[in-house]
Order: C-alpha cells, then sequence, then structure tokens
C-alpha cells in the first residue's frame, strides 16, 4: 500500500475552505509538453493551487484511449525528445521540492515493456512515482503485472483500476475487494477529452457503484466546469481532469510568450482549477 497516496485521498475528501465540497481533485498534465522545464513548473504549481494527486502522462505514439487535446500534446512530447527515463527524471525533480503529493503515471503499456518491466518498477520508485493508470491493460488482464510488481518492490506502487459504463459485472467482482488507491470511472465511454454533460443516467451509474466497490470513486473524462462537479460531488468522492486543463496549457504555449509573462498567466490556469470546486453553482 502507498502511503502517500492512501493519505492523501483521505485528505481529499475532508471539506475545508480550499474544498467546500469535500471532493478530491486529480489533474493530468502530459509531461514534455511542451518542455520537460515548463511540465516541472506546472507540476509545483497545481499542487501549490490545492490539487490532491498529479496525474502525468507518458508520451506514446498510438494512444488508443487519448482524444485530440491529449494526442496532440503527446506528439508534441515525443517531437521535443521526451521518453520513459526523462518522464521519471521530470518526477524525481518534482520530489526534491515535494514529498507529500502524489504522482501518478499514466502510460500505455509499451513504453515500460520496451524501458523493461522490473528495472521501470525500481526506477519509478526511486523516483517518487505513486502509481500507475494502465488504460490498454484491463484489471484481469493486469494481474501477472501487479503480481510481478509486488514481487520486486513489495506493495509500493499502486495499480489504479479503470471502470465504464461497460464494464460487465465480473469485471466489477473482481475489484471488490481491492483497498488501495481509488476507481477511475469514465463519465462517458470513448476517448478523453470533449463536451461532457452528466445526464441522469450517468449520474445513476456513478451512484451504483458505490456498492460493488470499497475504493473511492474518480470520476474523469470531460470534466471542466464547477456544475459538473457540483453534480458529481453528490454521487462520488473526486474528480479528474485532464483534456480541459492541458488544452488551456497549450493555447498559452501558443501565444510564444516569455516565460516570465507565461508563468505569471498560468496562475489564472491555477485559479480556474482551484474554482472548479469552490464556486458557488
Amino acid at each position: 500500500m502507498n502511503d502517500r497516496l492512501q493519505r492523501a485521498l483521505a485528505k481529499a475528501r475532508q471539506k475545508t475552505p480550499q474544498n467546500n465540497l469535500g471532493t478530491g481533485l486529480i489533474t493530468y498534465l502530459m509531461a514534455g509538453d511542451p518542455n520537460s522545464e515548463t511540465t516541472l513548473r506546472r507540476l509545483k504549481g497545481l499542487a501549490q493551487a490545492g490539487v490532491d494527486v498529479l496525474e502525468l502522462g507518458v508520451p506514446f505514439s498510438d494512444p488508443i484511449a487519448d482524444g485530440p487535446v491529449i494526442q496532440a500534446a503527446g506528439l508534441r512530447a515525443l517531437k521535443g525528445g521526451t521518453n520513459l527515463r526523462g518522464v521519471l527524471d521530470l518526477v524525481r525533480c518534482f520530489r526534491e521540492e515535494n514529498h507529500e503529493t502524489p504522482v501518478l503515471l499514466m502510460s500505455y503499456l509499451n513504453p515500460i515493456l520496451t524501458y523493461d518491466y522490473d528495472r521501470f518498477l525500481r526506477d519509478a520508485v526511486h523516483a517518487g512515482v505513486d502509481g500507475l493508470i494502465l488504460p490498454d491493460l484491463p484489471w484481469r488482464e493486469c494481474a501477472p503485472f501487479r503480481q510481478r510488481a509486488s514481487e520486486v518492490i513489495e506493495d509500493l506502487l499502486t495499480f489504479i483500476p479503470m471502470i465504464a459504463q461497460t464494464s460487465l459485472p465480473d469485471h466489477l467482482q473482481t475489484l471488490s475487494d481491492v483497498e488501495d488507491g481509488f476507481a477511475y470511472v469514465l463519465s462517458r465511454n470513448g476517448i478523453t477529452g470533449g463536451e461532457a454533460e452528466i445526464p441522469p443516467h450517468i449520474l445513476n451509474f456513478i451512484l451504483s457503484l458505490k456498492t460493488p466497490l470499497s475504493l473511492p470513486r474518480f470520476v474523469g473524462f470531460g470534466i471542466q466546469a464547477p456544475e459538473q462537479v457540483a453534480k458529481l460531488s453528490e454521487v462520488c468522492e473526486g474528480i479528474i481532469v485532464g483534456s480541459a486543463l492541458v488544452k488551456r496549457f497549450a493555447e498559452l504555449d501558443a501565444l510564444n510568450l516569455p516565460e516570465s509573462a507565461k508563468s505569471n498567466r498560468e496562475q489564472e490556469i491555477y485559479k480556474w482549477i482551484f474554482e472548479l470546486r469552490n464556486s458557488p453553482c
């Protein structure tokens, strides 16, 4: 069990002046977009803005679960030379100043296997990674990988399961005894990003997961507005903001501002992130 992640998840569900809804907040950035130095600065800024858990994407050339915004971010990172070793170096640099905010890597399996799985596990823990989200490796098929991780690094990395509205009952049954981490619940089927209206049947689906799961439910894919967060806070424990955040940073980068001016404009984005779960709706 990863203690840093478990502490953060417990704290994320407490109502405070910085978290009026008592709703956890996870944000996603693509590592190396537009470069490692900027990604590091933004990781620090998001942590200072009160984000509970940071999710860091590993760029990959065939991202089957990513929408156009994150695909474009991954291509920019790849063109800039970012690879898995560079992502781990980025986490290591972040850990020099921040020992409290958990960092999860969202990666497709291919880069990890190319790196060498056992070596990756050891290097990830050494760098300060807390968990993994592997969108192309379903939970049941992930069992041998989790077992090997337990042998190599004990339980120092948490594997995060993903749940879609199309998930079958036997898939949910395999998660019933899982207590470490959280369940990544898709607010809709398909790829990341886009508009995500939260109709009643989706809210009912998320609410229905409370019975079979002991894990907190964090909802992602298309989350971008306080109104969505307010609705979701009634049926889940947290939200994940990815494409909307990546898009805002990409639009800022496209202005080609001096770094000092860009850094100042980033404060507006951190304010938007903060207000997602603190604005009256």
